[in-house]
């Protein structure tokens, strides 16, 4: 397990290959029993999937390596669950959210809806009151996700209002939470789409590109 992550973090900083960080992994996972240790295989599956994002999407390659972190989180989620490792449930379903809100697949829309049950899935570990941080984080992506999706799944041209206004109402409280942590670059960013948004509800052009 530590070294995938060693790996994975060399490859960051370009010292060694990606491939060899899911090599590790995947070695690891055969050590790490999904019954006898539902933590560790989960949280390896984690670290599998990430590994498997940070391969470039510009090759067909890294197609399939966005569906092979899917499958890679949904794994991980069939080791654990809400009740008995509710922290490890709640960050693969948070980042498995991401996973499929960003695929670059023409299932937008389909991957779009399921991301949202899965951040809802996050939201039943991740609240205020307790890990404000991961809340904020969650709901920032719950945002996001909702801007890009119609408000009826059944008709995609009929438009989003009630999915934007819903969108900036969890950015602001995002926003809060961030400002009040001290995270303030996310507080920024937050804020910043929330201008960008209202902005579009408006029917003005956008100024994230230049000043004011």
């Amino acid at each position: 397990m530590n070294l995938g992550l060693a790996l994975q973090t060399l490859a960051g900083a370009g010292m060694a290959r990606i491939t060899d960080a899911i090599s590790a992994y995947q070695r690891s996972l055969r050590t790490f029993n999904k019954l006898r240790h539902p933590r560790e295989y989960a949280i390896l599956n984690n670290n599998l999937a990430t590994a498997f994002l940070s391969v470039p999407i510009t090759s067909e390659s890294g197609k399939i390596s966005e569906a092979l972190a899917v499958q890679s989180f949904e794994e991980g989620l069939s080791a654990v669950n809400l009740i008995d490792q509710p922290m490890e449930y709640a960050m693969l379903q948070n980042n498995l959210g991401n996973a499929l809100q960003y695929a670059s697949s023409s299932h937008r829309v389909e991957n779009g809806f399921r991301a949202l049950e899965a951040y809802d899935e996050a939201l039943k570990v991740r609240q205020r009151d307790n890990t404000p941080l991961e809340y904020a984080n969650t709901i920032a992506n719950k945002a996001n996700c909702l801007c890009n999706l119609p408000d009826d799944p059944e008709d995609g041209e009929a438009g989003n209002p009630r999915n934007i206004a819903q969108a900036i109402k969890l950015l602001r409280e995002a926003r809060e939470i961030f400002a009040a942590s001290g995270a303030q670059d996310r507080a920024e960013s937050a804020a910043q789409t929330i201008i960008e948004l209202e902005m579009a509800v408006r029917g003005e052009p956008s100024r994230a590109n230049g000043g004011f």
